[in-house]
């Protein structure tokens, strides 16, 4: 039998758990993209804007996160078509998985919750307004469970994008919504805001640079961050690329440097990416197809 003092102690170390699991899922979902290439150059947001660049683009993306905290992976798959340089439509699904959480109850009674996981479905609008000028809008449904208890959020994300020759800059609002509900409990999502731009330049006909760089704030009360991102990618022929980057926050936001080689062939990319977190290596991989 145990005392009651272990019982109250063994319960707040489940809640805490509980609580960290909840938190962490927020922030590996809703902060980093998922995409190997974007995530090798710091995860930077503002690259080349999508309109005008491909008439369709498919990738999916698998990566293994967090390795000595949670130790979870990752799945996400998207598309996006345009109808020409002044509209398109985009679809993306991620899925987190996380690693089977056992706590106790109220009595101090073990007991399994069963696997923890997140799911988040988004669907998006793009738009051009002038010459150079790009709109993004964004609907998300998010679902999980953690500790035997399903949750859900809806948020949206709005952002534009100027052109400018080998110029980008942007700035974005994203995670814009409900709170995120799981039985009794609720959490904030880590809305955001960032600014940043993105400067390419080819150079003795076959090499390419990208420079880029952004900078943000995290402001519901409990997440409140300021982050920042610099990132670089060489390009050989436009086919093997080699690319760089650093993403800083002040507090619990993602923070890591990364490198990463990617290399396409005949509309066909692959990616794979290092991320050097705090808590040890991580990496993700990615399949592109565009047209």
């Amino acid at each position: 039998m145990r005392s009651p003092a272990i019982r109250i102690i063994a319960a707040c170390l489940s809640l805490l758990a509980v609580s960290t699991i909840a938190r962490s899922q927020s922030f590996s979902t809703f902060q980093l993209s998922g995409r190997a290439d974007r995530l090798a150059m710091g995860d930077l947001s503002f690259l080349r804007p999508e309109l005008g660049m491909q008439r369709v683009e498919a990738e999916v993306n698998y990566g293994r996160w967090l390795p000595g905290v949670m130790a979870c992976s990752m799945l996400q798959a998207g598309a996006f078509a345009s109808t020409g340089d002044n509209f398109g439509i985009r679809v993306d699904y991620r899925h987190n998985f996380f690693p089977e959480f056992s706590g106790f109850d109220s009595d101090g009674n073990p007991y399994d919750p069963g696997k923890t996981s997140e799911q988040r479905i988004l669907a998006g609008v793009s738009f051009a307004v002038g010459e150079g000028l790009q709109f993004d809008l964004n609907g998300k449904y998010l679902m999980g469970v953690l500790a035997g208890e399903k949750g859900f959020a809806v948020a949206g994300d709005l952002a534009f994008r100027y052109s400018r020759g080998a110029w980008t800059f942007g700035i974005k609002g994203s995670d814009i919504g409900s709170k995120y509900s799981f039985g009794e409990s609720a959490w904030s999502l880590p809305a955001r805001v960032e600014a940043g731009g993105s400067y390419g330049l080819v150079f003795a006909e076959k090499h390419g640079l990208t420079l880029g760089a952004d900078a943000g704030y995290i402001f519901p009360q409990g997440y409140r961050a300021f982050t920042a991102a610099a990132g670089a990618e060489y390009s050989f022929n436009r086919m093997i690329f080699a690319r760089a980057g650093y993403r800083y926050a002040t507090s619990v936001a993602p923070r890591f440097a990364s490198f990463g080689l990617g290399l396409t062939l005949k509309g066909f990319s692959l990616d794979a990416t290092l991320l050097l977190l705090p808590t040890g290596l991580s990496w993700t991989a990615g399949l592109r197809f565009s047209l």
